[in-house]
């Protein structure tokens, strides 16, 4: 059910919307046509457009910068304007250490990465799981964690017991984000997220949070949206993402992202 919330923003004010990617912007790599025509008639109007995901920069630039004036890339630890690092947390060495002798006590796979390529440890079934769901040459087997600056981690599985095995083990840590069908998640570590990254690009760009709006479907896009002024959930979107909504758009494919533009008067 689609909630009944409907506030008009300010005239003449600029407002910064940002967009998580599988699931709302696009399926894959797929961006539905109501949804780049939707965001380029706001992006005319002044309006800036943030992508907002747990990917990372070098698979956004290559595949969604058509769409976008600026980036939130892992999860909330780095953000991009005009090509300028505006906001950079990197994993603090202790907690990635801790972090790494959990997932190798529970035998995951799992790729760190930092601002140009994911560097993979565990068993060798489970790197190829995780390859084809990034570019070509982007994902390298092997590291040292110190050696370079990581930002956030994907972990795969070989299945869903697995899955809930390594969450258990990392639960007090992590906000695990599940990629459905698929034996994959990318992870946010608690204390830094997207809504802590979408908060520092609108302090730089001089926006007030409340002309800033959030559109999701997963459990790492929460934060984000609590952090922003108004936060969209996807018709799509998991349960708990949808009950941390300030509304609820359609699904995807039922232009979702260009009927809660609509519902704010924002095209």
């Amino acid at each position: 059910m689609v909630r009944k919330i409907r506030i008009k923003p300010k005239d003449k004010r600029k407002h910064i919307v940002f967009f998580d990617i599988d699931g709302t912007l696009a399926t894959g790599k797929i961006v539905p046509k109501s949804t780049k025509e939707a965001l380029k008639i706001l992006r005319s109007k002044g309006d800036l457009v943030f992508i907002c995901t747990g990917r990372n920069i070098n698979y956004v630039r290559n595949n969604f910068s058509e769409f976008a004036d600026g980036f939130i890339t892992n999860n909330g630890r780095l953000a991009y304007f005009n090509d300028e690092v505006i906001f950079d947390a990197p994993i603090e060495k202790e907690t990635m250490k801790a972090i790494i002798d959990k997932l190798n006590k529970t035998k995951a796979g799992y790729v760190f990465h930092t601002k140009s390529h994911g560097y993979y440890n565990g068993p060798d079934d489970l790197f190829y799981l995780l390859r084809e769901n990034n570019d070509q040459g982007y994902l390298l087997k092997g590291f040292d964690e110190k050696d370079d600056v990581f930002y956030n981690f994907d972990i795969c599985f070989h299945n869903f017991d697995h899955c809930e095995e390594i969450k258990k083990e990392l639960e007090e840590m992590c906000i695990f984000n599940p990629h459905g069908a698929h034996l994959s998640a990318d992870v946010s570590i608690k204390g830094t997220d997207k809504g802590d990254a979408l908060k520092a690009v609108a302090d730089k760009l001089k926006v007030d949070i409340s002309d800033t709006y959030a559109f999701g479907d997963g459990m790492n896009d929460i934060t984000m949206m609590k952090a922003a002024g108004h936060g969209i959930a996807m018709g799509n979107g998991q349960d708990l993402c949808k009950q941390a909504a300030e509304y609820i758009t359609s699904d995807i494919d039922d232009d979702g992202v260009c009927n809660g533009l609509k519902h704010y008067w924002l095209i």
